[in-house]
């Protein structure tokens, strides 16, 4: 149990937590309850770990986000989450969030959660868009069958949940009624409940009977004579299965649906289906769903990187903090210290506004990546890209976790804890910090604007290098890992319809995003910049010296030379890479520091400028990501292979680009001679990999993938 449950669980009067399937909008709701900003996708996964929150019209009432889940028979790491909290947290009471546009679905879980000794009120959600498909469901008849209250609420919208939450507060929940299943079975479980001296009596039995090795296994009671009468109930019935109580179970439902819904006679109902299956069939095309995800991405990063954002930037970097350090050194100089001078305007103030600049950078960046979640485009993306992934050695849920790396990379590697094939999960931590996060947002944002001429399509090129990083580094990875067994990790995923996000919380992820990046300048970045002007102001003697004979360019010549064959081989650089390992965010800080104003341009050369980004991009990332991944992978060895890997990479790429780089631009001949030749070699192996494999194909051999075609001809 997480720090943030003793709290709630210590303090709190109540305790409710909420239950339901993935793109139910159990985040949303939990938001709208606490005021806090949790993250809003549509895949599963986003909510790994249970959160807590407080309600914010009674901070006597916790509130417990659990990850999404279909059933309460856990196969994912998330799912094994709410069910243990469900088990062991012992919550007073749930809300279970249903998707009232899905009832059949998400009923399963309902009437799983309603044979638990838990009070439960149910949260028919969305009603906004179950009214414009023309879907009514009779709350009293549910109320009726299934024991529980039932409310119709928009958490998006927020209508509907302050009578929801009045209800919860103040009344107590009625009394549920469990499923009854065909006679045989409810005699089944009624002579095993009599045996059982454990909470939750009834769904124990049901799991006894449907045979879940898991849970029979954490039971900590003696349960062998319940399970003696379950072997029985088989003997006497062969023709049964363990999936026998899951089949009841939906025949149930579905004549609870059939008799509480009703669906108007209209067009409306299926409006939003077809235009999104309209939408579906140009941007699931398989020749259009990577050029239309590249186009977006382009126009994403030529409003939010250039354009936009590079002009709110400007306003920063160019106006606002040439005005502070005018007017902070003013003030000093009645100090009469240039060393208190330099600390506070060189160090401190060209450090910290230096990395703050690019804020509206990246809040117009996440804002983006924000709709396109909202809109449910991003499923569509993680859908498309399971195939292509698998030949890698990954798959969706890997894509999924490198989405939120361009976040964070600490949230990003903690997600991974949905896969289940240890060799992909390990890989997709080893490979997610190869996407650009927010801080190397601000490394790409800088130099860009400072000796890229601005390009949008320079900046976007960064986010596919580092895409063809992750597909080079899995085929490694793959081959390295060919030999090693573990349980298949099948990624289902529901692509819910488009949806109109809302602008509230495009905003507060928006101001989110902003805000951490702030504080961060103003604690990490701050620390960085008094200790990076001190280290370049001061030689080993602790005598005061130019930056050229100080600690830190000792520091950075001696390993400058590792950096000369990817075309950043000054001293400053080569430390810039080093303190990007506290942060990557100091990059900026202490090129801002080390290099005067303006100068920048004569230290390196677009081309390496372009490379030093790369391999900031590819390199170790942060502390925090170093300790997740370490963490996530559950030993120091498989730690430390994740950074020598990462490091290898970098160096690798980075190299292959500086070098291929210098060749097109100073013998652009022999490149383009060398290219071809390439291009030609790669042609001939496809082609003999061709000839060999049909080679003596009499139409109907059984590996052909084109057997049916062949055989017509």
């Amino acid at each position: 149990m997480n720090r943030t449950e003793n709290i709630s669980n210590n303090s709190a009067r109540l305790t409710i937590a909420l239950c339901g399937n993935p793109n139910s909008g159990k985040t949303t709701l939990f938001n709208v309850l606490t005021g806090s900003n949790q993250k809003v996708g549509n895949w599963p996964g986003v909510t790994v770990e249970q959160k807590t929150g407080f309600y914010k019209q009674d901070k006597g009432v916790a509130i417990v986000d659990t990850p999404g889940i279909y059933s309460l028979s856990p196969f994912t790491v998330d799912e094994q989450v709410a069910h243990d909290y469900l088990f062991g947290g012992k919550p007073d009471l749930i809300i279970n969030i249903v998707d009232s546009t899905n009832l059949e679905r998400n009923l399963f879980l309902t009437t799983q959660l309603a044979e638990l000794d838990i009070p439960m009120v149910v949260a028919l959600n969305m009603l906004d868009e179950a009214e414009q498909k023309g879907i009514h469901i009779n709350t009293d008849k549910l109320q009726r069958r299934l024991g529980c209250a039932f409310f119709s609420i928009s958490a998006a919208k927020n209508i509907g949940v302050d009578g929801l939450m009045k209800y919860c507060i103040t009344q107590k929940p009625a009394q549920r009624i469990p499923l009854r299943y065909l006679a045989r079975t409810e005699s089944t479980l009624n002579a095993m409940m009599s045996t059982l001296n454990v909470p939750n009596k009834r769904w124990t039995a049901i799991k006894i009977l449907e045979r879940d090795k898991n849970f029979i296994k954490s039971v900590k009671t003696d349960i062998s004579k319940a399970q003696s009468i379950a072997d029985e109930y088989f003997r006497q019935n062969p023709s049964l299965s363990s999936t026998d109580i899951a089949e009841q179970r939906y025949a149930q439902i579905e004549k609870i649906v059939s008799d509480c819904r009703t669906l108007a006679v209209r067009n409306v109902k299926e409006n939003a289906r077809r235009i999104t299956d309209k939408i579906d069939k140009i941007v699931l095309n398989k020749w259009l769903a990577f050029p239309i995800f590249a186009l977006i991405m382009t126009i994403v990063f030529y409003v939010s990187v250039g354009g936009l954002g590079e002009w709110l930037s400007g306003l920063i970097s160019e106006r606002l903090t040439p005005f502070l350090q005018q007017t902070v050194s003013g003030w000093l100089k009645s100090a009469n210290a240039p060393w208190l001078s330099s600390l506070v305007v060189d160090g401190i103030m060209a450090g910290v506004l230096s990395v703050a600049s690019f804020v509206p950078q990246i809040m117009l960046l996440f804002g983006f990546i924000a709709i396109l979640e909202a809109s449910g485009y991003m499923s569509r993306i993680a859908f498309i890209t399971d195939r292509l992934l698998n030949k890698i050695g990954l798959g969706g849920k890997s894509f999924v976790s490198m989405i939120l790396g361009c976040g964070c990379t600490v949230p990003a590697i903690m997600a991974t804890r949905t896969i289940k094939n240890i060799d992909e999960r390990n890989a997709t931590i080893t490979l997610t910090p190869f996407m650009p996060c927010s801080a190397k947002m601000a490394i790409i944002s800088f130099f860009t604007a400072k000796l890229l001429g601005g390009n949008a399509i320079v900046a976007v090129s960064f986010y596919f290098v580092s895409i063809v990083a992750v597909i080079l580094g899995g085929l490694i990875l793959k081959v390295l890992h060919r030999k090693k067994n573990s349980a298949n990790d099948t990624f289902l995923m529901e692509l819910p319809v488009y949806r109109m996000p809302a602008p509230l919380n495009i905003i507060k992820q928006m101001w989110e995003r902003g805000k951490a990046f702030l504080i961060k300048a103003g604690t990490v970045i701050f620390t960085a910049s008094v200790l990076l002007w001190l280290l370049q102001s001061f030689d080993w003697q602790l005598h005061m010296v130019d930056a050229d004979r100080s600690m830190l360019a000792s520091i950075g010549k001696t390993i400058a030379p590792l950096f000369i064959p990817l075309g950043f081989g000054h001293w400053q650089f080569a430390v810039a890479t080093l303190t990007g390992i506290a942060a990557k965010e100091t990059v900026v800080t202490t090129l801002e520091i080390l290099i005067s104003e303006g100068m920048l341009a004569s230290y390196v050369s677009p081309l390496g400028a372009y490379c030093f980004v790369i391999y900031n991009l590819l390199t170790i990332p942060c502390v925090a990501s170093i300790s997740a991944s370490f963490t996530e992978q559950g030993n120091a060895g498989n730690g430390l292979l994740s950074m020598v890997f990462q490091l290898s990479i970098a160096y690798a790429v980075t190299l292959v680009l500086y070098q291929a780089g210098s060749l097109a631009v100073k013998h652009t001949a022999i490149f383009i001679i060398t290219g071809c030749c390439m291009a030609i070699v790669l042609v001939l192996c496809l082609s003999v990999r061709y000839l060999a494999k049909h080679k003596g194909c009499n139409y109907n051999c059984s590996h052909c993938p084109h057997r049916a075609e062949c055989a017509k001809k």
